[in-house]
């Protein structure tokens, strides 16, 4: 798709920022070019061999103690089919600490590009601040998805004193004394990509759940509403994989003649994900209408496809890397729906979450959440794909053109007292 805008406001249809003014409900089997946000679709015109809902995204609020009246429309739009419930912020009234301030990181996992990217560029945000005179420095650590290992690195830095947390967790449950430890010592908790069920934490989050429902819809529609669908996830037990995959699931459900005949664990590895579809592909003849996979495999998944002899299919990318998106470009242009978390901006509003927390602007909520994209067409990959990417770049694929995620020209709208905070890199 070309340009990418935010949905504005909760209509009865997604309304497509776009050469073509396409909307969701209306999208033919390949053939649009469109990027549209997350927010609803109303009936739907219809799905050979499905129902007219198949294709659509429902709108759900996600229930909760606060209060999502005050965000501007676009913004509020990201909300729609929240996962789980939004509560009011336990940091609303958390009494500001004077700086600089150290940062700790948390992350459970490395070996993918969207964690190394994210940690590049967190260094480079604190080494920005830290010439601004906000920060000190970062203290970055990895558990290799040890849980145990990583709630012993997080009290570490607790007691270490460090004045905010910026985690990955690997479980939405695991942390959460540790969580309440690093409360009770008055270091504001803040999880990235990776949404905890402790009230202790602000969760700075991608809508994943209405992603993998994007995703999914825009496949539905291509696929025309039938045929066998594999699923290749995330790392199991991972909250974000588990809300993508809630999305598929909640997409495909409104689509009778779609079925999902496998769902594998791909890591977020290409080399993981190309093994696990050759052991799908060579253990299932039946012919497959489409694949969706929870970010950064579609090469993987194309090449294990090809080398079993099937023809490609539409493919659905929750989070593609750049490689993946040259890929589609040479092979799929207008057989692929795909929508984006990209790294260097989810930090980037982690960090700066974490900053205005310790400086008292008061967080309204315990979640603060993007408005996912949906991206499909080949124009879209042309204004996309950058001439100095290859099919083997494994680097995450930044937003589209024209996309912001969590900008801070929004995040002061998450707080009660917002201040400005010095331009990131």
């Amino acid at each position: 798709m070309g340009g990418l805008g935010w949905w504005s406001g909760r209509a009865t249809v997604l309304v497509a920022v776009a050469t073509t003014g396409v909307v969701l409900a209306a999208c033919s089997s390949g053939s649009s070019t469109s990027t549209q946000a997350g927010g609803t679709s109303a009936g739907g015109t219809g799905a050979a061999g499905g129902s007219s809902a198949c294709g659509t995204v429902a709108d759900t609020a996600p229930g909760g103690t606060a209060d999502l009246s005050s965000l501007p429309a676009d913004v509020k739009a990201g909300y729609n089919g929240y996962f789980t419930a939004v509560n009011k912020s336990l940091y609303a009234t958390f009494k500001p600490k004077p700086g600089p301030y150290t940062i700790g990181y948390s992350d459970s996992f490395s070996a993918n590009s969207w964690r190394a990217n994210a940690l590049s560029r967190l260094k480079k945000d604190v080494d920005t601040y830290k010439g601004a005179g906000l920060t000190t420095g970062l203290t970055a650590t990895n558990s290799n998805l040890d849980n145990n290992l990583q709630i012993q690195q997080i009290s570490s830095m607790i007691n270490q004193h460090v004045s905010a947390i910026i985690a990955i967790p690997n479980s939405p449950t695991a942390f959460n004394g540790v969580i309440k430890q690093a409360y009770d010592a008055g270091i504001p908790f803040i999880t990235v990509a990776s949404h905890v069920t402790s009230p202790y934490a602000i969760n700075v989050d991608g809508n994943y759940l209405l992603t993998g429902e994007l995703v999914a819809a825009g496949i539905g529609k291509m696929i025309n509403g039938k045929g066998n669908v594999l699923v290749v996830n995330g790392i199991n037990g991972a909250p974000a994989s588990a809300a993508l995959s809630d999305g598929y699931a909640a997409a495909f459900k409104l689509c009778p003649d779609i079925k999902v005949t496998g769902a594998v664990e791909g890591q977020w590895s290409e080399a993981t994900a190309k093994t696990v579809t050759l052991q799908y592909l060579s253990t299932h003849p039946a012919p497959l209408a489409a694949v969706v996979n929870s970010g950064g495999m579609t090469s993987a998944i194309m090449q294990a496809v090809q080398q079993t002899g099937h023809q490609l299919m539409p493919i659905g990318d929750a989070n593609p890397d750049k490689g993946s998106l040259v890929a589609l470009k040479d092979k799929l242009s207008d057989k692929y729906v795909a929508s984006t978390i990209p790294p260097e901006q989810t930090i980037d509003a982690a960090l700066r979450v974490a900053i205005a927390t310790l400086q008292g602007q008061g967080p309204k909520f315990d979640a603060i959440v993007a408005n996912p994209p949906q991206v499909t067409g080949a124009a879209a990959l042309n204004g996309w794909v950058q001439s100095d990417w290859t099919a083997s770049s494994a680097d995450q694929a930044p937003a589209p053109p024209n996309v912001s995620f969590l900008p801070s020209s929004q995040l002061g709208s998450f707080f009660t007292t917002p201040k400005d905070l010095p331009a990131l890199p």
